[in-house]
């Protein structure tokens, strides 16, 4: 068994790196707060990316597919736009103020990040949504030529618990709209798998 998981993730890249397609992602694992009942309806969208351009792009993008499914999306950087600083609890409460119910936030992450279990928010470990907005000005930076690894995460806002997460490895190119798409679409249609959001 410890075999397996040792090369699982090398699997894992080599799948990416002989695939045909650029846009070509593999999840490498999702968890979901079991006692959260209920779907979310109004959702702000949150790519933590430190060049501008790309957080445009992909946040507008997952607004855009999560609106053609009927749910209430709205990109962040209305209120926390990507060239000016803002404070962290300013922050949350900016996102509070748009009157969503979550947030869905995406970071790149490393790869020893992406190959370790997901841990669920406990008594001592309870992730908030303003501890990874510190990921919004120390994004770590990817080199294009690499598969990217990435951490999605479904922040209640009231509580600011975590409620989702999905970690993937994928050569998705921000500036390609049909990488960016269907990146996207894998991530929107878990999210309805899971019963996060509507079907």
């Amino acid at each position: 068994m410890k075999r397996i998981k040792a090369v699982l993730p090398l699997l894992v890249v080599m799948i990416i790196a002989g695939a045909s397609s650029a846009a070509q992602t593999v999840l490498t694992d999702v968890w979901k707060d079991k006692g959260h009942r209920g779907m979310v309806k109004k959702i702000a969208v949150f790519w933590m990316a430190q060049a501008p351009q790309n957080r445009l792009l992909a946040e507008n993008e997952f607004v855009r597919q999560l609106k053609e499914r009927g749910i209430i999306a709205i990109p962040v950087y209305v209120v926390i736009p990507p060239d000016k600083f803002v404070e962290r609890d300013a922050a949350v409460t900016m996102i509070r103020d748009l009157g969503v119910d979550a947030v869905l936030t995406l970071r790149v992450t490393d790869k020893r990040t992406v190959q370790s279990p997901i841990s669920a928010p406990g008594p001592a470990d309870r992730k908030r949504l303003s501890d990874y907005y510190t990921y919004v000005y120390d994004a770590p930076t990817w080199d294009a030529s690499e598969p990217a690894y990435l951490e999605t995460n479904l922040f209640e806002v009231k509580t600011e618990r975590r409620i989702w997460t999905a970690r993937s490895v994928t050569k998705v190119d921000v500036v390609d709209q049909k990488a960016l798409s269907d990146f996207i679409k894998l991530m929107i249609d878990r999210l309805a798998s899971d019963g996060m959001i509507a079907q």
